[in-house]
């Protein structure tokens, strides 16, 4: 039987089956708990957190296990060394777990993502500095944020350029961002990107402050004058 929950200052979510979890403050979640759906304002920790949709605004601590939910989204940060198994993530603030990522539909997130190891997803929307080993998907966008969003405290980080060691996916559209090894149907380099190993079937095309050094596949190479 599923039950209603509500936290209101900091607790524990007990092991059992919840249709809806209101919590804020401090929160811990005990393996064996699963939600349908769950907002959580605050600190939210769990080893290993299975439910439906997560709205967060705070932080979600996963200091191992994984977290496994049809939607999670929201803002704030998100670290530890758990994996992420998700439908849909739609996510601001920062994200630097030393897990897996692994999103069935689509990943959505602006701000900063640090030191992440794999990320895989159909489609992949990414907007701001991010540090990435290997990115697998389908489409994949990688955009600068605008000053104007970000507050002074963070313009440091933010005007640093994104880096994926290894990118393979269908297309590509890249903006700032440092790529050791591409691999894909076509792709778009923008705002100074930089691949230093291409492997492209159709076409490549780059404005007059991106350049790839290497392009292997046949593709077709275009410049663009961008202002």
């Amino acid at each position: 039987m599923y039950t209603n929950l509500t936290l209101i200052d900091s607790g524990t979510v007990r092991r059992g089956n919840y249709n809806h979890i209101e919590a804020a403050g401090n929160i811990y979640i005990e393996p064996g708990v699963h939600f349908n759906t769950m907002n959580a304002t605050g600190n939210l920790t769990g080893i290993d957190i299975c439910g439906g949709s997560l709205s967060l605004d705070g932080t979600l601590s996963l200091p191992s296990g994984h977290i496994q939910v049809s939607i999670l989204s929201g803002q704030g940060r998100i670290v530890g060394p758990g994996n992420i198994q998700a439908g849909i993530i739609d996510f601001q603030g920062l994200l630097k777990t030393e897990g897996k990522i692994r999103v069935k539909h689509l990943l959505k997130f602006s701000g900063l993502m640090e030191d992440q190891k794999l990320v895989i997803a159909r489609d992949i929307d990414l907007c701001g500095v991010l540090d990435i080993d290997v990115a697998i998907a389908k489409h994949v966008c990688i955009r600068t944020m605008h000053p104007k969003v970000v507050s002074l405290k963070d313009v440091r980080w933010m005007i640093r350029p994104s880096h994926v060691n290894r990118l393979t996916c269908r297309y590509a559209e890249l903006h700032k961002c440092g790529c050791c090894i591409l691999e894909s149907y076509a792709a778009d380099l923008k705002e100074g990107s930089f691949i230093h190993h291409a492997v492209c079937l159709s076409t490549i095309t780059t404005d007059r402050s991106s350049a790839s050094v290497m392009t292997l596949g046949g593709a077709k190479r275009y410049h663009v004058a961008r202002c």
